[in-house]
Protein backbone atom coordinates (compact mmCIF):
# COMPACT_ATOMS: atom_id res chain seq x y z
CA UNK A 1 0.00 0.00 0.00
CA UNK A 2 1.30 3.61 -1.02
CA UNK A 3 2.36 5.52 2.15
CA UNK A 4 -0.14 8.55 3.13
CA UNK A 5 3.05 10.71 2.53
CA UNK A 6 3.38 9.67 -1.14
CA UNK A 7 0.06 9.65 -2.17
CA UNK A 8 -0.17 13.47 -0.71
CA UNK A 9 2.49 14.13 -3.20
CA UNK A 10 1.67 12.62 -6.36
CA UNK A 11 -2.17 13.51 -5.74
CA UNK A 12 -0.79 17.21 -6.16
CA UNK A 13 2.56 16.66 -8.26
CA UNK A 14 0.69 19.84 -10.11
CA UNK A 15 1.20 22.27 -7.92
CA UNK A 16 4.26 20.66 -6.43
CA UNK A 17 5.93 21.36 -9.78
CA UNK A 18 4.88 25.18 -9.82
CA UNK A 19 6.22 25.36 -6.75
CA UNK A 20 9.14 24.20 -7.48
CA UNK A 21 9.71 25.92 -11.00
CA UNK A 22 8.29 29.52 -9.48
CA UNK A 23 9.55 32.54 -10.90
CA UNK A 24 11.39 33.20 -6.99
CA UNK A 25 12.96 29.95 -7.12
CA UNK A 26 14.45 30.22 -10.76
CA UNK A 27 15.71 33.44 -10.23
CA UNK A 28 17.74 32.30 -6.82
CA UNK A 29 19.37 29.18 -8.80
CA UNK A 30 20.32 31.61 -11.76
CA UNK A 31 21.43 34.16 -9.82
CA UNK A 32 19.20 37.01 -10.91
CA UNK A 33 16.93 37.07 -7.84
CA UNK A 34 16.65 41.59 -7.14
CA UNK A 35 18.07 42.55 -3.95
CA UNK A 36 15.18 44.36 -2.73
CA UNK A 37 12.74 40.85 -3.51
CA UNK A 38 15.44 39.69 -0.83
CA UNK A 39 15.15 41.67 1.19
CA UNK A 40 11.54 41.96 1.18
CA UNK A 41 11.81 37.99 2.16
CA UNK A 42 13.82 38.19 5.00
CA UNK A 43 11.28 40.73 6.41
CA UNK A 44 8.30 38.55 5.86
CA UNK A 45 9.79 34.78 6.14
CA UNK A 46 11.55 36.38 9.22
CA UNK A 47 7.87 37.04 10.14
CA UNK A 48 6.35 33.57 9.22
CA UNK A 49 9.13 32.04 11.21
CA UNK A 50 6.96 33.59 14.90
CA UNK A 51 3.37 31.75 13.37
CA UNK A 52 5.75 28.54 12.83
CA UNK A 53 6.54 28.49 16.05
CA UNK A 54 2.91 28.52 17.30
CA UNK A 55 2.33 25.91 14.75
CA UNK A 56 5.03 23.83 16.01
CA UNK A 57 3.70 24.78 19.86
CA UNK A 58 0.22 23.30 18.82
CA UNK A 59 1.65 20.26 17.79
CA UNK A 60 3.97 19.77 20.74
CA UNK A 61 0.33 19.96 22.73
CA UNK A 62 -1.32 17.25 20.42
CA UNK A 63 1.80 15.22 20.08
CA UNK A 64 0.48 11.52 21.26
CA UNK A 65 4.13 10.64 23.54
CA UNK A 66 6.90 11.53 24.73
CA UNK A 67 9.51 10.93 21.63
CA UNK A 68 7.49 13.13 19.28
CA UNK A 69 7.26 15.69 22.39
CA UNK A 70 10.85 15.63 22.24
CA UNK A 71 11.22 15.94 18.34
CA UNK A 72 9.04 19.08 18.38
CA UNK A 73 10.90 20.92 21.05
CA UNK A 74 14.38 20.09 19.23
CA UNK A 75 11.99 21.81 16.10
CA UNK A 76 10.98 24.58 18.01
CA UNK A 77 14.55 25.47 20.00
CA UNK A 78 15.58 25.57 16.10
CA UNK A 79 13.11 27.56 15.21
CA UNK A 80 13.88 30.38 18.40
CA UNK A 81 17.52 30.06 18.05
CA UNK A 82 18.86 29.13 15.13
CA UNK A 83 16.71 30.99 12.75
CA UNK A 84 14.82 33.93 14.43
CA UNK A 85 18.39 34.83 15.79
CA UNK A 86 19.78 34.31 11.59
CA UNK A 87 17.26 36.74 10.63
CA UNK A 88 17.71 39.04 13.56
CA UNK A 89 21.77 39.38 12.71
CA UNK A 90 21.12 39.34 8.74
CA UNK A 91 18.94 42.23 8.80
CA UNK A 92 20.49 44.46 11.06
CA UNK A 93 23.58 43.80 9.08
CA UNK A 94 21.75 44.84 5.84
CA UNK A 95 20.04 47.70 7.58
CA UNK A 96 16.63 45.60 6.77
CA UNK A 97 13.58 47.74 8.95
CA UNK A 98 10.72 45.34 9.12
CA UNK A 99 8.30 48.29 9.86
CA UNK A 100 9.57 49.99 6.17
CA UNK A 101 7.61 47.18 4.55
CA UNK A 102 4.60 47.44 5.96
CA UNK A 103 1.58 46.57 4.88
CA UNK A 104 2.37 43.13 4.67
CA UNK A 105 1.21 41.91 0.83
CA UNK A 106 -2.20 39.62 0.60
CA UNK A 107 0.12 36.57 -0.54
CA UNK A 108 1.94 36.60 2.85
CA UNK A 109 -1.37 36.90 4.84
CA UNK A 110 -2.96 34.52 3.04
CA UNK A 111 -0.43 31.83 3.94
CA UNK A 112 0.42 32.75 7.48
CA UNK A 113 -3.15 33.27 8.33
CA UNK A 114 -4.49 29.52 6.14
CA UNK A 115 -1.32 27.73 8.40
CA UNK A 116 -2.66 29.32 11.69
CA UNK A 117 -5.90 28.56 11.41
CA UNK A 118 -5.50 24.97 10.15
CA UNK A 119 -3.35 24.48 12.85
CA UNK A 120 -5.53 26.44 15.85
CA UNK A 121 -8.41 24.34 14.77
CA UNK A 122 -6.73 20.63 13.69
CA UNK A 123 -5.34 18.06 15.58
CA UNK A 124 -1.82 16.09 15.33
CA UNK A 125 -2.39 15.07 11.40
CA UNK A 126 -2.99 18.36 10.58
CA UNK A 127 0.05 20.02 12.10
CA UNK A 128 2.33 17.38 10.52
CA UNK A 129 0.89 17.83 7.09
CA UNK A 130 0.85 21.50 7.32
CA UNK A 131 4.65 21.14 8.29
CA UNK A 132 5.50 17.93 5.99
CA UNK A 133 4.13 20.43 3.36
CA UNK A 134 6.25 23.21 3.89
CA UNK A 135 9.57 21.46 5.00
CA UNK A 136 9.54 18.52 2.22
CA UNK A 137 9.09 21.43 -0.63
CA UNK A 138 11.58 23.62 1.08
CA UNK A 139 14.42 21.06 1.25
CA UNK A 140 14.28 20.40 -2.66
CA UNK A 141 14.42 23.46 -3.99
CA UNK A 142 17.04 24.52 -1.31
CA UNK A 143 18.75 22.02 -1.67
CA UNK A 144 18.78 22.44 -5.95
CA UNK A 145 19.94 26.11 -5.05
CA UNK A 146 22.10 25.26 -2.65
CA UNK A 147 24.13 23.42 -5.25
CA UNK A 148 24.96 26.35 -7.22
CA UNK A 149 27.36 29.23 -6.98
CA UNK A 150 25.35 32.02 -5.16
CA UNK A 151 26.66 36.08 -5.50
CA UNK A 152 25.09 36.93 -2.00
CA UNK A 153 26.47 35.04 1.16
CA UNK A 154 23.49 35.90 3.12
CA UNK A 155 21.00 34.39 0.64
CA UNK A 156 23.78 31.52 0.19
CA UNK A 157 23.54 30.67 4.44
CA UNK A 158 19.82 30.86 4.05
CA UNK A 159 19.64 28.26 1.48
CA UNK A 160 22.31 26.11 2.75
CA UNK A 161 20.30 25.74 6.51
CA UNK A 162 17.99 24.53 4.78
CA UNK A 163 19.20 21.83 2.86
CA UNK A 164 21.71 20.18 5.44
CA UNK A 165 20.93 16.94 7.05
CA UNK A 166 19.58 18.51 9.97
CA UNK A 167 16.85 19.92 8.09
CA UNK A 168 17.00 17.04 6.12
CA UNK A 169 16.50 15.32 8.52
CA UNK A 170 13.29 16.83 9.92
CA UNK A 171 11.57 16.58 6.63
CA UNK A 172 11.74 13.25 6.76
CA UNK A 173 10.43 12.50 10.10
CA UNK A 174 7.67 14.71 9.42
CA UNK A 175 7.51 12.50 6.31
CA UNK A 176 7.17 9.56 8.36
CA UNK A 177 4.48 11.10 11.17
CA UNK A 178 2.55 11.66 7.93
CA UNK A 179 2.43 8.06 7.10
CA UNK A 180 2.15 7.08 10.68
CA UNK A 181 -1.17 9.58 11.01
CA UNK A 182 -2.02 8.04 7.58
CA UNK A 183 -2.41 4.12 8.99
CA UNK A 184 -5.02 4.90 11.40
CA UNK A 185 -7.34 7.73 9.60
CA UNK A 186 -10.30 6.92 7.53
CA UNK A 187 -10.81 7.54 3.92
CA UNK A 188 -13.01 10.68 4.57
CA UNK A 189 -10.10 12.35 6.89
CA UNK A 190 -7.45 11.68 4.00
CA UNK A 191 -9.23 13.48 1.73
CA UNK A 192 -9.95 16.55 3.73
CA UNK A 193 -6.18 16.09 4.52
CA UNK A 194 -5.05 16.02 1.29
CA UNK A 195 -6.90 19.29 0.44
CA UNK A 196 -5.00 20.68 3.15
CA UNK A 197 -1.76 19.59 2.09
CA UNK A 198 -2.58 21.47 -1.82
CA UNK A 199 -4.18 24.68 0.05
CA UNK A 200 -0.35 24.42 1.69
CA UNK A 201 1.50 24.57 -1.70
CA UNK A 202 -1.02 27.05 -3.33
CA UNK A 203 -0.13 29.19 0.03
CA UNK A 204 3.28 29.09 -0.63
CA UNK A 205 2.87 29.98 -3.84
CA UNK A 206 0.91 32.74 -2.59
CA UNK A 207 3.96 33.36 -0.16
CA UNK A 208 6.94 33.25 -2.49
CA UNK A 209 4.83 35.17 -5.96
CA UNK A 210 4.09 38.41 -3.02
CA UNK A 211 8.06 38.72 -2.57
CA UNK A 212 8.48 38.95 -5.84
CA UNK A 213 6.42 42.56 -5.59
Amino acid sequence: MTAFSDQLLAGHSDVWNEMQQHPFVQAIEQGTLPETAFHRYLVFEGEFVFSAVEILAQGLSHAPDVSRQRRLIQGLNGLVDTQLGWFERVMAKRGVVAEHWQPAPAGFIRFRDGMLQAARTGGYADIMVLMFGAEWMYYHWCARAASRAQYDEDLHDWLSMHADDAFYQQACWLKQEVDQCGLTLSGQEKQRLSQLYGDVLAWEIDFHQAMLG
